[in-house]
């Protein structure tokens, strides 16, 4: 029998702190209880792709920048919602790190999962931040500033639910976007680094959680990256219990964070009568 060896790695989400973090503002982001796995077995001729839940024609180049080019097949199991502001490409990337190490008999550092997690992120994304793939090796949840290195942040792991709007924002057209009607949107950026601050002395308070999420997701509408359905799913989510409610990423799509410390089966079942795909997790991963 062939040997096996497995990698995983939780999925992401920013919890405060988007396009602000753009101007200079500290953003925090957390890894989440979903994430990827990367199975490699050792087998005879090239290197190639078995069955994997990730469909995206750059995955061979992606596997290639880390994996030798034979004896291996990859496959690849997520429960993340690829392409929507979660991870997923970075889950990937320190997944397969991960069992790369596996196969190797070690435990990789930190040192090599963020340098050789950009070679697989800059596949799907050309000249990505490194925040994902920062959070992702690290876990729990992370302060991070543009240009400093992400710190640990402790806080309580909270019940979430995340609802999908089923469309894939644009960030690079969304941040320049937001670029583009500077200085009028300077006072909501302003607040919502502001936010993130306020947050950081609230982190053990989901009411006074909850609320800061709803001031944010209304800053965001007015520097232009929400959506109408991101409102309404932020709307319902408050209807069914939720504390807290916001777009979490660039905006234009993607997902909606609720603050769920019922643990959120009504807003599931809400969701899913509208609908509207939902799934309850774990922010930070617990």
């Amino acid at each position: 029998m062939s040997a096996t060896f497995t990698g995983r790695a939780p999925g992401k989400l920013i919890l405060l702190g988007e396009h602000s973090v753009v101007v200079g503002h500290r953003a925090i982001a957390a890894a989440v209880s979903r994430g990827t796995t990367v199975r490699l077995t050792d087998v005879e001729g090239p290197t190639r792709l078995g069955e994997s839940s990730i469909q995206d024609d750059r995955l061979m180049t992606a596997l290639r920048a880390v994996l030798p080019a034979e004896g291996l097949q990859v496959d690849i199991f997520t429960d993340l919602p690829v392409g929507r502001g979660m991870g997923s490409s970075a889950a990937l990337a320190i997944a397969l790190l991960r069992a790369r190490a596996a196969r190797e008999g070690r435990t990789p550092d930190f040192a090599e999962l963020h340098h050789d997690g950009f070679l697989v992120e800059r596949v799907f994304h050309g000249n990505p931040s490194g925040l994902d793939h920062c959070v992702v090796a690290m876990g729990g949840a992370v302060l991070y500033r543009r240009g400093e290195a992400p710190a640990p942040l402790q806080m309580p792991s909270y019940p979430v639910v995340v609802l999908d709007s089923g469309v894939a924002g644009d960030t690079g057209q969304l941040v320049a976007g937001v670029a583009s009607r500077r200085p009028g949107v300077d006072p909501a950026l302003m607040r919502l680094g502001e936010l993130v601050e306020l947050a950081l002395r609230s982190l053990h308070d989901p009411h006074a959680l909850g609320g800061i999420m709803c001031e944010a997701h209304a800053r965001l509408g007015e520097i232009g990256v929400s959506t109408p359905d991101l409102d309404e799913m932020c709307a319902l989510a408050l209807q069914n219990g939720a504390l807290g409610a916001k777009l979490s990423g660039a905006g234009g799509g993607g997902v909606v964070l609720a603050l769920c410390p019922d643990g959120g089966e009504a807003l599931v079942q809400a969701a899913a009568r509208r609908k509207i795909a939902a799934f309850a997790c774990r922010l930070p991963e617990a």
